[in-house]
């Protein structure tokens, strides 16, 4: 099967709010159920780890029997990938035995982005490699438009993501600004600490 080139892939945007993208114009996604955008949200939070149906189950019906839930959760899963078809269907969801997870190869997701750009820049700062962390954490920043998934509720699962990616966006934030001070670019630091002033002292 054709894997799609990078810019054929759907951008799932989740920083700000959950939007799609591709070849830069927006995806509309038509939700077969509430509990289906659920679904997906979960999977976005594990993103490249598999997760087990038992696990998704107990997240979306906490205390719900085995057998129902096991229903609940086909159903649901059906109409999760229901709601990615369409004139560019694709299938979001990829399965191994009973385990999920989302399909990378058909769609790419801005927090794994920008915790990858992220941490590499925070590396390379730490070896003393200045240009190449700028360059990472000016991506990552570019990237970190809002909260991951404001719009969703502040669970277990969804909360804690979202505080671990608030966390890492602060102190990719204060290595940049490090970066800048070092390099003595006063109007480049003086515009960089007025738009991020607030995050800054809020992390400090």
């Amino acid at each position: 099967m054709h894997k799609p080139e990078h810019n054929e892939k759907l951008l799932v945007r989740t920083f700000g709010g959950l939007t799609f993208y591709r070849r830069g114009a927006p995806v509309s996604i038509i939700w077969e159920s509430q509990k289906a955008r659920h679904l997906f949200c979960y999977l976005l939070v594990s993103r490249e780890q598999w997760v087990s149906g038992d696990k998704l189950i107990g997240m979306l019906w906490p205390g719900c029997v085995n057998r129902d839930g096991a229903n609940n959760f086909k159903t649901t899963l059906s109409r999760l990938r229901k709601s990615f078809t369409g004139p560019q269907a694709i299938n979001p969801v990829i399965t191994s035995g009973d385990v999920y997870r989302i399909n990378g190869d058909v769609m790419e997701i801005d927090a794994g982005l920008f915790r990858q750009k992220a941490l590499e820049g925070i590396k390379l700062f730490a070896r003393g490699e200045a240009k190449g962390a700028r360059g990472c954490l000016e991506a990552a920043q570019d990237l970190y438009t809002g909260e991951f998934l404001p719009e969703e509720p502040d669970d277990n699962c969804i909360g804690a993501e979202r505080r671990e990616l608030a966390g890492l966006h602060g102190m990719a934030l204060r290595y940049l600004g490090e970066i800048y001070r070092k390099e003595g670019d006063p109007q480049a630091l003086e515009a960089f600490l007025y738009l991020n002033r607030s995050i800054l002292e809020g992390t400090s």
